[in-house]
């Protein structure tokens, strides 16, 4: 079984590096992004179109990808149809979503791991340009991708520590055709950065996708 991880906008690969070491049997392709390319980048289809040329020469069993990640992900399967069966992405909003959604850890996660997360951020912010930052802030769609994948695709967000919350899946403000499509799961304890917050739970639900 082979795959390709993806990360987000301002991140390093040092996001995988818990949950690397928990998919360590599997055959893991862990994309790295120039800065030559992400700081010429106006929109993600720049940065998913490099993807492509780089990585997308060889078949995929699946595909994962985490915020922008998982928003180039998307487009890999959609627009260049990449050889893949199955994507995923993990807290990748396709249109702005409601307050459930708007954080980035929970407060307990903050204070162990939030200075590690905001110097990262910080290090990486200025290689990419204000435009595409924006394009993944307000007034974006990205929910029209869903409609041209047919292979398996999952969505998976943290539950923000409130496993019984009922409108996970609404606050996510998607069409009913386009939640249809996705099978979603949900990472106990953790918000927008699961991987670090909760990397065993993770790896547990990325299992159950690829079973």
């Amino acid at each position: 079984m082979k795959g390709l991880f993806l990360y987000g906008i301002n991140c390093t690969l040092d996001v995988w590096s818990d949950l690397r070491d928990k998919l360590n049997d599997i055959d893991i392709v862990y994309a790295e992004y120039p800065h030559e390319i992400t700081q010429n980048a106006y929109t993600i289809t720049d940065i998913t179109k490099w993807i492509y040329e780089k990585y997308g020469g060889q078949p995929y069993d699946f595909i994962v990808g985490h915020s922008m990640g998982g928003l180039i992900a998307l487009e890999l399967a959609a627009r260049f149809h990449i050889n893949c069966s199955t994507t995923i992405f993990i807290d990748s909003n396709l249109r702005p979503a409601g307050d459930f959604y708007r954080n980035l850890m929970l407060p307990a996660n903050m204070v162990k791991y939030g200075d590690q997360i905001k110097h990262m951020f910080q290090d990486e912010a200025p290689f990419y340009k204000e435009i595409l930052k924006l394009s993944l802030q307000t007034d974006f769609d990205y929910s029209p991708l869903i409609s041209k994948i047919n292979d398996r695709l999952f969505g998976i967000y943290g539950d923000r520590g409130m496993p019984a919350y009922d409108r996970k899946i609404a606050d996510l403000c998607l069409d009913p055709m386009v939640e249809e499509k996705i099978n979603f799961k949900f990472v106990k304890n953790s918000c927008h950065m699961p991987m670090i917050e909760n990397p065993q739970d993770l790896a547990v639900v990325l299992r159950s996708c690829l079973e």
